[in-house]
């Protein structure tokens, strides 16, 4: 009933309805005007702002950001039919993991407000403030894909991702293989974990985490000159809730394309978004560290390198630095 009432309310300010009766989502629901109360109650206490006015109702105060279950409802077929909100949680990697070893729905979505071991890859800690970012986790069961494509899934995410950026005015670069950049300056990131078979992927899971609404004093000296965030890039916050739906929206649609027509149908888009493409690279090989010539993205996603002796090689894991 929460999150009935939670969409009633985000429908209502969709709508242009400034304040919402509880007497009216009484009736609507079949529930007394006591029970309205306590479940706004209960949406206060996990974290959103609700107005309330004697005679007019109730209001969120800020229906853009919200992030709860009946507030986010993406027009999509497979990616968000099931969702999960948490205000806090170790990372949303890991509740994926522990709810498909519980079953879960293909196309799971799982978001927190702010995660205490959100993680990157290579098991570096991913830098999460509360109420700030987008922090979710997409859990997929592509019984179709060959474990050797699996990779494939990390650019299909970063293309969906930066498309649905460019309809909030913001032109992103991608970083090889799971980085998103804004002059040079990283975005978010992408972490693709999955399990299978010998020859099948069995799940997989896309963690992703974009900062949104971070501020200047909320990113560490350290990392002042490598962090940036939409908001920073726009100069004003932008609601959170309109660009996690545009972002399920877009990554359905190129999984659904995907499923249908192979890597085609977004490997060149990645070609043609892919910063480290065209770069003198710095990066590790067989236990060792090579400078060599990013020259293109092959079509199972793998960067191709010629190194500094002259011989060309697929990198399809590891990190990569830009001379």
């Amino acid at each position: 009933m929460q999150e009935q009432i939670m969409s009633i309310l985000i429908k209502g300010s969709e709508q242009g309805q400034r304040y919402l009766s509880g007497g009216d989502m009484a009736k609507a629901l079949g529930i007394t005007r006591a029970a309205v109360w306590k479940y706004i109650e209960a949406i206060r206490k996990d974290g959103a702002e609700v107005v309330a006015a004697p005679r007019l109702g109730y209001r969120l105060a800020d229906p853009e950001d919200v992030l709860m279950k009946g507030a986010v409802m993406p027009a999509t077929q497979i990616i968000g039919g099931s969702y999960q909100y948490y205000g806090e949680i170790d990372s949303t990697n890991s509740e994926a993991k522990r709810r498909i070893r519980g079953g879960c729905q293909d196309g799971l979505v799982i978001i927190a407000e702010n995660q205490t071991a959100g993680r990157g890859r290579m098991g570096r800690k991913w830098l999460s403030r509360p109420g700030k970012g987008l922090y979710f986790s997409v859990v997929l069961f592509p019984a179709y894909l060959p474990i050797d494509q699996a990779a494939l899934l990390v650019p299909l995410t970063a293309v969906g991702v930066c498309r649905a950026l460019e309809e909030f005015g913001i032109q992103v670069d991608l970083k090889w293989p799971n980085d998103l950049l804004y002059q040079g300056r990283k975005l978010g990131g992408i972490l693709l974990e999955i399990g299978g078979e010998a020859d099948r992927v069995r799940y997989a899971i896309l963690g992703i985490g974009i900062n949104v609404n971070l501020a200047k004093e909320d990113v560490p000296p350290e990392l002042a000159d490598i962090v940036t965030s939409v908001a920073m890039i726009k100069g004003e916050e932008v609601g959170r809730r309109l660009l996690l739906e545009k972002i399920l929206e877009s990554l359905d649609s190129y999984y659904r394309r995907f499923s249908r027509g192979g890597s085609d149908t977004f490997i060149n888009e990645y070609r043609s978004l892919c910063w480290t493409v065209g770069r003198s690279i710095r990066f590790e090989w067989q236990g060792k560290i090579w400078d060599g010539f990013a020259q293109g993205i092959e079509a199972d996603g793998a960067l191709r390198v010629q190194t500094e002796n002259g011989d060309t090689l697929a990198l399809r894991s590891g990190d990569v630095h830009c001379l």
